[in-house]
């Protein structure tokens, strides 16, 4: 992902496309530091959800049972298999269409959580997820070992 970092790992580019914001605010890890979060909201809005929020838990509250759980009860999509485990699915929210992703290690050690809330308009929001965890998986599950 090229282009400026935010949280140290992101590009500008890539958080704009995704949410449609040309002004945001990106706070969460910071460059040299390991990855946990990145959370993006409107510059100068008074919203307090993000537009868009990344996570990575190591070690995650959640164990296997409990995702396939709520893949089961969001009627989340798999992963690409080349990602998996992990899913894909839409909710809606009390501010809008809500899309997220989770990815996760085989033994639900290690979990990526990105939320795109409501996403640009016109785009598709469940490939913006899928390609996120296509680029930050390998470097985030490498990284932590």
């Amino acid at each position: 992902m090229a282009g400026p970092q935010e949280c140290g790992l992101i590009s500008r580019q890539v958080i704009a496309r995704i949410t449609g914001l040309d002004e945001f605010r990106a706070t969460g890890s910071r460059p040299g530091e390991p990855f946990d979060r990145c959370i993006v909201r409107k510059e100068g809005g008074d919203a307090i959800g993000a537009a868009l929020s990344i996570t990575f838990d190591n070690p995650s509250a959640l164990t296997v049972e409990e995702l396939e759980g709520t893949k089961q009860h969001d009627r989340g999509q798999d992963l690409p298999a080349d990602l998996g485990p992990g899913f894909t699915a839409q909710i809606e929210g009390e501010d809008g269409m809500k899309t997220y992703a989770y990815a996760w290690t085989p033994d639900a050690r290690r979990r990526l959580s990105i939320w795109i809330t409501p996403g640009a308009p016109g785009r598709d929001h469940r490939a913006d997820a899928i390609e996120l965890v296509r680029q930050l998986k390998p470097i985030l599950f490498k990284e932590s070992g």
